[in-house]
């Protein structure tokens, strides 16, 4: 093989190996975070299943105790020797209990009447009978969940029978939780009993409990699960094709930016090398060493003729070849460094402070900067101070006025500035900057609004920052942009989860997450805290004589004024329609009476608000049940005062009332 041959060949190699090895990197990548993007759309939708599966559990016991409150019926349909009368009464209670999908009614080992809705399962899977569902363990089986059996005493005659109530784990529970393109299954001892995708019939899967996995849900899927109780797992699901046409387009993309590639290195390559082989000993000697990657050789030039004016070529072709050689090398090393970063900095969006340190190091890593700040606005936005650096103190530095000098110009115009300016009459450093002979300044958006002024140093007067380098920071200091909107918009998502949209205050979710907590507290140290109750008297008629808009203006006029009469440390929630709730820290009963009596005064006292120029002189009712006084979990204390609640409701309204010991038959 000709040496002019054997050079084509080795330029051809050393340039398209990195870049085949860099094309199924780059695919492989793309075809992963695809795929945990998928893991990561699913996660939310079988974290809200499980949510509202934990809520309806919460307060199972709780409607079961409401439904049977006509003694004389029951004990009638008891009595009775037809049991039509029973299954009647139960099937009447069943339909007005909001949560309860089956009521049991037993005495011993019998079972005495049993009504339940009909269950959203898969084709071919049997609904359980009373049998199966009472003596499930744990309260738990196949595609259901149930209470524990409660006695019933009636009058007199004592514990006459036992009720059950519960809940089917269906469809209609998954079609809560379910967005669009995600499917839900409901898998028991690896068979799915439930789902929202269109299966012929119960499908047995081999899954492993809360981790990611792939199984055969009639179709290729990507699957997350979470378990709801022993046996039974939440899967979410997403089809596979879109990730699988992604690899393929991206693949394919990769396969003829490539096949250009090794068009056009063949071409310069061949050239190169013919160029290279004159049949000259000098020049072959010199092709020779530039073969073995000597790329540093240079060539004796001995005349001003052809030949030496040939010898004087190749010597600046071998200079330059060394140089864009090792400027290609520390570029595609920094290319490599810039993706690896870019794709943290993407990743770590719950924290502000990380992702501006990724996304400053990155940009000085690219251009080679001595050093960087990323200069943040104060509150009032009329100053910036250095908040993060590298290659300086940043104690030793002070804040710079909006305006002033490059960054303040930077931040005011929203334009970049670089120093040396290419033209005269540019933006000059202020007394209170870092005095380099060489900077670079860009503006970093979120929201088409500045949220700071990303600047690159250098110590050396002969190292401009040329246009490349500027559009190279231009474009790292958007895409840091992009990843602070995400970490903006996650922390606003997890504000809305817990606030009450109408009223802007707490929501139920939020107040039972500080009662587990002040609970906990107050178990360990053995403290006291108070729940209060609150509804509105004869809310219905605003409704009904204004409108719901205007009732809608009145609770939040409500809850604004209510939230100032709390102390900062106790949490005060919208329970749900016109009835809120306030968990009281480190507060006995007196203390409540106090608090209480306080919002009811000031409610009754002055009017809320005007419509059509006349004022709502509305009344509140108030329940107060304590800590461990009238119960000791979340259930059984806030049922305590809402029990409370209704006798002052029943009582007169307008007045407060405190919870009795709560008494369960055993």
């Amino acid at each position: 093989m000709s040496l002019q041959r054997k050079l084509t060949l080795f330029f051809v190699t050393i340039v398209m190996l990195p870049l085949i090895a860099a094309a199924f990197i780059v695919q492989r990548v793309i075809t992963d975070e695809v795929g945990e993007r998928a893991v990561v759309t699913m996660r939310p939708a079988v974290d809200a299943t499980v949510n509202i599966y934990n809520r309806q559990v919460g307060v199972l016991e709780g409607q079961l105790r409401e439904v049977v409150d006509e003694p004389d019926r029951l004990m009638a349909a008891l009595d009775a020797k037809d049991r039509t009368a029973l299954n009647a009464y139960l099937q009447e209670r069943l339909r007005l209990a909001d949560g309860l999908d089956f009521l049991i009614l037993q005495r011993g080992d019998k079972v005495l009447g049993y009504v339940s809705t009909q269950p959203e399962f898969v084709e071919g899977v049997a609904p359980p009978n009373a049998y199966e569902i009472r003596s499930a363990p744990n309260g738990a089986g196949g595609g259901f969940t149930r209470t524990r059996p409660i006695p019933l005493e009636l009058g007199s005659r004592g514990p006459v029978a036992q009720i059950i109530g519960g809940m089917w784990i269906d469809n209609e529970l998954l079609a809560a939780g379910t967005p669009s393109g995600i499917g839900l299954s409901v898998v028991v001892d690896g068979e799915v009993v439930a789902s929202t995708l269109n299966l012929p019939g119960p499908v047995r899967v081999d899954a492993e409990k809360g981790g990611s996995f792939e199984v055969d849900l009639g179709e290729p899927v990507k699957a997350i699960s979470r378990s709801l109780q022993d046996n039974t797992t939440i899967v979410a699901s997403m089809d596979l094709a879109p990730i699988n046409s992604t690899s393929g387009r991206v693949l394919t993309a990769m396969l003829a930016l490539l096949l250009i590639a090794l068009m056009i290195t063949t071409g310069v390559a061949y050239v190169l090398a013919r160029a290279i082989t004159q049949p000259l000993d000098e020049l072959a000697q010199g092709a020779m060493a530039i073969s073995e990657g000597r790329f540093d050789y240079h060539i004796p030039v001995r005349s001003k003729d052809e030949v030496g004016q040939l010898a004087l070529a190749f010597n600046k072709m071998t200079g330059h070849l060394s140089q864009t050689i090792s400027e290609l090398s520390w570029s595609r090393d920094q290319l490599r460094k810039s993706i690896q970063r870019v794709g943290e900095t993407l990743r770590s969006t719950h924290d502000m402070k990380q992702l501006l340190e990724s996304v400053l190091n990155t940009a000085a890593d690219a251009v080679r900067a001595d050093a960087a700040i990323f200069w943040a606005f104060t509150p009032t936005r009329e100053e910036l101070y250095p908040s993060i650096s590298r290659g300086l103190d940043i104690d030793s530095l002070v804040r710079v006025s909006v305006g002033e000098g490059a960054v303040g110009f930077v931040a005011e115009r929203s334009n970049p500035v670089v120093i040396p300016a290419p033209t005269p009459g540019g933006a000059r450093f202020s007394r209170h900057e870092p005095r380099f002979p060489v900077a670079v300044a860009v503006p970093i958006y979120s929201h088409d609004k500045i949220l700071g002024v990303l600047a690159l140093y250098r110590s050396d007067p002969r190292k401009h920052f040329a246009d490349q380098e500027l559009e190279m920071v231009t474009f790292l200091a958007e895409q840091g942009g992009t990843a602070i909107e995400n970490v903006l918009l996650h922390e606003e998502a997890q504000r809305l989860s817990i606030t009450d949209g109408l009223t802007g205050i707490w929501n139920r979710r939020y107040f039972q997450m500080q009662f587990r907590q002040v609970l906990a507290t107050a178990a360990r140290f053995n403290r006291t805290f108070s729940v209060l109750m609150l509804d509105l008297d004869h809310f219905k008629r605003i409704n009904d004589t204004y409108g719901h808009r205007r009732g809608d203006e009145v609770l939040v006029e409500f809850a604004q004024r209510v939230t100032t009469m709390v102390r900062e440390v106790d949490t005060f929630a919208r329970y749900g329609g016109e009835e809120f709730a306030c968990l009281l820290t480190e507060t006995d009963i007196n203390g409540a009476m106090t608090t209480a009596e306080k919002i009811r005064e000031a409610v009754a006292r002055d009017p809320l608000g005007d419509a059509d120029g006349t004022p709502l002189h509305l009344t509140v009712s108030i329940g107060i049940a304590a800590y461990p006084e009238h119960g000791d979990s979340f259930i059984s204390l806030v049922e305590a005062a809402d029990r409370a609640l209704y006798r002052a409701k029943q009582t007169g309204r307008n007045q407060v009332c405190v919870a009795e010991r709560l008494r369960l038959a055993t």
